[in-house]
């Protein structure tokens, strides 16, 4: 067996007998992450439904002139109307959030309603204001719908169908085994997780691995055994790099499992199942290598160069920040984005999971990905390595 198997080994072993490490890279990925995905999806559902139950103030200007209109808008459901004196009232009674929403009807309402004209009625909201925004798209439907009762009936009066007015009868019809609601759930959150799994997984086992041992003063006897530095290196970076890993892939494994054991918990996010071919699973195992890699070697040397763990966790904050901010992009940019984003680091991964996720893998942008990763992750492994040969960083204990 190779000394840095050895070292590995070792070091492997005595990372995972530590029960935080167990609980993070393990149990978290799991269960704890899942969990937390489908109670908040719960919540979100809930409070959708909460919303579309609660009764409404809408403040209308002009009520008292529109008297017809006021008859074609009574019986809304959860929807109170009330007058309000000016277009300035209704505002600050939007802002002051004592309105949801106001309508401004013109002077001239009635007068245009009863000659067939179309009329323009601007509904005020809060767009800072999410209540308010639901509340002025729940005024825009009733509008929307006593429209088309009122089209409806002119039609009538005047002989003719209502079909005139709508050739088309749209509706969706989805493509069976598309995953629905639930594979659009794991191509969003699915590459940040994974991202930051690949980081965040490596993070204890970095910590401990050299700052640990130098606060605990057992780097001293790693040093002086008959092993060269490079194989001390090359065993601790093995076993950074396992551990994200594991963390990373148990991330995978832990958003799955409930799409195969159905659970009434997480029904609304499996119930349109879902569609993964061989190539997908691939892509998604492909990208962890590189990502792992890269996390593993940054954070090891950050270790490295930090005197004891609590340093190494000041030092480690902002490459968190900056690994948390690549991860948000693949969020936020589409899965057929253009070939440069194959070249940011973190967010190139992102996106061929997402890719991966939504069927639309483009071999190109996954090529350019891993070979992009796999340079930046060679950089990294690289510059960790130098740092064990510099006696000036590995003597401050």
């Amino acid at each position: 067996m190779a000394m840095w198997q050895v070292v590995f080994k070792k070091e492997f072993k005595e990372i995972f007998s530590d029960s935080r490490t167990r609980f993070n890279v393990i149990v978290s990925p799991l269960l704890i992450t899942p969990l937390i995905l489908a109670l908040v999806g719960s919540m979100a559902q809930r409070q959708a439904k909460e919303s579309g139950a609660e009764t409404i103030k809408v403040g209308v200007v002009g009520m008292q002139r529109a008297p017809q209109l006021m008859e074609e808008l009574k019986g809304a459901n959860k929807i109170e109307l009330e007058p309000v004196a000016s277009v300035e009232a209704a505002e600050a009674k939007v802002r002051d959030r004592s309105h949801k929403a106001a309508i401004l009807l013109p002077e001239d309402a009635d007068e245009r309603l009863g000659n067939g004209d179309s009329i323009s009625i601007p509904v005020v909201q809060d767009a800072g204001n999410e209540a308010s925004e639901q509340a002025a798209k729940r005024v825009k439907n009733l509008l929307t719908e006593r429209g088309d009762l009122l089209a409806a009936k002119r039609l009538q009066d005047a002989g003719l169908s209502k079909q005139l007015i709508k050739p088309f009868l749209v509706g969706d019809k989805n493509l069976k085994g598309s995953g629905g609601s639930g594979m659009q759930l794991l191509a969003t959150f699915l590459p940040y997780i994974l991202a930051l799994s690949a980081i965040m997984g490596g993070l204890m086992a970095a910590t401990d691995s050299v700052a640990g041992e130098k606060e605990r003063g057992t780097l001293e006897t790693l040093l002086v055994a008959p092993l060269s530095r490079r194989d001390i290196a090359l065993g601790k970076f093995c076993t950074v790099t396992a551990t994200a890993l594991v963390s990373s892939l148990l991330s995978v494994v832990g958003l799955f499992w409930p799409f195969y054991i159905k659970l009434p918990f997480f029904n609304w996010m499996t119930q349109d199942g879902l569609s993964l071919g061989p190539a997908a699973f691939a892509a998604i195992l492909l990208v962890q290598l590189p990502l792992a890699v890269l996390g593993s070697g940054v954070l090891l040397a950050i270790s490295t160069m930090a005197r004891n763990q609590k340093e190494m966790q000041t030092m480690v904050g902002p490459i968190i920040l900056v690994g948390s901010v690549g991860a948000m992009l693949s969020m936020l940019v589409r899965a057929d984005a253009a070939l440069y984003w194959s070249l940011v680091p973190i967010t190139n991964s992102g996106l061929v999971l997402k890719q991966a996720l939504q069927g639309m893998l483009n071999p190109t942008f996954v090529a350019l990905a891993c070979g992009t990763s796999v340079v930046y992750a060679g950089i990294a492994v690289a510059f960790a390595a130098s740092l064990f040969k510099r006696e000036n960083v590995l003597a401050r204990f």
